[in-house]
């Protein structure tokens, strides 16, 4: 309904032509095009091949269109009068952008934009189109307006800048941004297993999780400074203010021994509580957790069972069950691994029970309020920008998080084993989502592969690698490597080689 109101008030100028004095019945054509380059607008790539509003470039301008909601993620106020024509003034600050996506890609072969022939005035000052080196344009009853530095600059006081393989990015001057929100960011590295997280110029990781050398350091992004925090099989990492955040696992057994903080530097360790949580998130005052059991051993390794959702404050009191699921049987818990804290909710699967497909729910933070979003052939998942990637049945997927729209369709990977990707891999950074590729075996590799959000460039990142999870930190790939039940962690090199973390 709201695209639909939206859609049928853009239009109003062109409509309303006739009235207006000095207006040419027919406006000129102008031949326009679909970039070829991302677009980044406040941090977050535009999906414009599946855009109801696409970017166009004119003369090698980029043009936005001046819907609503890019208007107000622009920060700016547009409004349309039959004698005085359109007015686009600079507000005091721009609002979050949500993307209006289509299932099907945009193809505009054939169709021309139009140059606008109404009056125009950009912060009271009249512009006189039809002698503008790049003039607003008509496209699809739209008004398109040019991204030159005149405007951006001169006028609004944003951020520009522009190459081959980065693209066109704008930045107003109300964001702080090019960045994700840190509670975004981090559950990407999070959903990873949270073996690596970053705050600041430092990066907290355990450099082998598996077996072997398992401990809590911290280095600086450039390599230096690299310090012990603790002995611990550290896990799910994440550093909020002063204080790191894990859950620990005994170096041999595969016994759950708690949840931890330490200082970041290294003091003041001190247990929080000795729930064998998987997968915590920190969120303010409270640490989110998926509960579990110890269900059953095996030549003396432990096995556990997903229950529910807890949460517990970070000075150990409070704790609350949020869901309790239905565990059927030790092989299938109660809720997968990858739980995602944003805002207001936690999203989390609940699997399948053979007969039943696995739903996607969401649930306050209190516990209210459980609501399913989809059923669902998958259990593992990203959240970028309002937007769920996953993988199904070898196709990249990805649905608004609000649920009620269409999914849509990525990319359709080969079905053969040795082609196979890796959704549980699945990662994003600046405008490309992360996999891995390929299938092990006894002496196999796979490659790490990237593409962008909207489906295209599908690149070739590392190959022959042993890769399991994938973190970023900083501009800097890593990955946990799967060998010999050992995981340890590898740096991809800026020379396309790999550095390893793990001592020896």
């Amino acid at each position: 309904m709201r695209r639909s109101v939206l859609a049928a008030v853009m239009a109003v100028p062109l409509l309303l032509l006739g009235s207006v004095p000095g207006f040419a019945a027919v406006p000129e054509r102008a031949e326009a095009a679909l970039p070829a380059f991302p677009v980044f607008l406040n941090g977050t790539p535009v999906d414009n091949v599946h855009s109801l509003y696409p970017l166009l470039v004119y003369k090698g301008i980029t043009y936005f269109p001046m819907t609503w909601e890019y208007a107000q993620a622009l920060g700016l106020a547009t409004s349309w009068n039959e004698q005085t024509g359109l007015a686009i003034d600079k507000q005091a600050q721009s609002e979050a952008w949500t993307q209006a996506l289509k299932p099907e890609p945009n193809v505009i072969s054939g169709e021309a934009a139009r140059f606008a022939e109404f009056p125009v005035r950009v912060n009271g000052k009249s512009i006189d189109n039809n002698k503008e080196p790049y003039p607003l344009l008509l496209f699809r009853n739209i008004t398109y307006f040019p991204m030159t530095w005149r405007f951006t600059h001169d006028e609004f006081g944003w951020e520009t800048s522009w190459d081959p393989v980065n693209g066109f990015r704008v930045v107003t001057a109300q964001q702080e941004g090019g960045s994700q929100p840190a509670t975004e960011s981090d559950n990407f590295n999070l959903n990873s297993s949270g073996q690596l997280a970053v705050a600041g110029d430092w990066m907290y990781y355990n450099p082998n999780n598996s077996y072997g050398h398992n401990y809590l350091y911290k280095m600086k992004l450039d390599g230096s400074g690299k310090t012990k925090l603790t002995d611990d099989n550290a896990e799910s990492i994440h550093v909020v203010g002063d204080w790191v955040y894990y859950t620990s696992r005994d170096k041999g057994a595969n016994v759950q021994q708690g949840i931890y903080k330490v200082r970041t530097d290294g003091t003041e360790r001190t247990k929080i509580s000795d729930a064998p949580a998987s997968r915590i998130t920190v969120d303010g005052d409270w640490i989110y957790y998926v509960d579990q059991e110890l269900t059953r051993q095996q030549q003396h390794t432990n096995f556990y069972t997903t229950l529910g959702i807890k949460k517990i404050k970070t000075d150990g009191n409070g704790e609350t069950s949020l869901y309790q699921g239905n565990a059927t049987d030790s092989n299938r818990g109660a809720v997968d691994h990858s739980i995602h804290v944003l805002k207001d909710w936690i999203y989390f699967m609940q699997p399948g029970d053979g007969e039943h497909p696995a739903v996607l729910n969401k649930i306050r933070k209190d516990g209210s309020q459980l609501t399913p979003l989809v059923s669902a052939n998958f259990n593992s998942f990203v959240i970028v920008d309002g937007w769920l990637y996953y993988g199904e049945n070898n196709q990249l997927r990805k649905m608004s998080l609000e649920g009620g729209d269409p999914s849509i369709t990525l990319r359709n990977f080969e079905l053969d084993r040795e082609n196979a990707v890796n959704f549980e891999s699945l990662h994003y950074y600046d405008g490309w989502l992360y996999y891995v590729k390929g299938a092990f075996g006894i002496a196999g590799a796979a490659n790490i592969e990237k593409i962008r959000i909207d489906g295209s460039d599908p690149t070739r990142v590392i190959e022959g690698v042993r890769a399991v999870r994938l973190f970023f930190a900083g501009d800097k790939l890593l990955f946990t490597g799967g060998w010999m039940g050992e995981s340890p962690l590898y740096e991809v090199t800026a020379d396309g080689g790999i550095h390893s973390l793990r001592e020896e």
